[in-house]
């Protein structure tokens, strides 16, 4: 999962810095890499019997980011959204991504290291933040470890 993490990272960033002849291309690299591994994760809720409820909402959330791209990407397709709502998306997702991180995947994670190995994860919170972006006070250099 964490290699998964690191690609996601790296391929929208990727986005987030493409000038407008690569963000389409940047665009395609990031709904096909969220489609892989959005498929992975659902392939291990299953396997792994994670309960429904939990599973549900991590689905739905998967399906939100998907449809919010696939938007994006169709849109700029044929011209009508230009760069600044394509760095948008991209920050969106940056912004959007420590939660699922730290809640719906670590707890994906923990499940996963429970039925298989019966021990217990460790979760590193950790706060993705732009060049551009400038974080909060609160979260300005965190790195946090907790138990699952």
């Amino acid at each position: 999962m964490d290699d998964e993490h690191r690609e996601f990272v790296h391929v929208v960033m990727a986005l987030r810095n493409s000038t407008a002849n690569m963000a389409l291309a940047a665009l395609s690299a990031v709904a096909a890499h969220l489609i892989s591994h959005f498929d992975l994760e659902h392939a291990w809720m299953d396997r792994t019997a994670f309960p429904d409820v939990y599973a549900k909402c991590h689905r739905d959330q998967h399906d939100e980011v998907l449809a919010a791209v696939f938007q994006v990407q169709q849109l700029a397709a044929i011209g009508q959204i230009g760069l600044g709502a394509i760095h948008r998306l991209a920050q969106s997702l940056i912004d959007w991504f420590p939660g699922h991180a730290d809640y719906m995947d670590s707890s994906l994670s923990a499940w996963i290291n429970g039925r298989t190995h019966g021990g217990q994860a460790v979760v590193l919170r950790r706060n993705l933040v732009h060049a551009d972006r400038i974080p909060a006070e609160s979260d300005a250099g965190e790195v946090q470890a907790d138990s699952v």
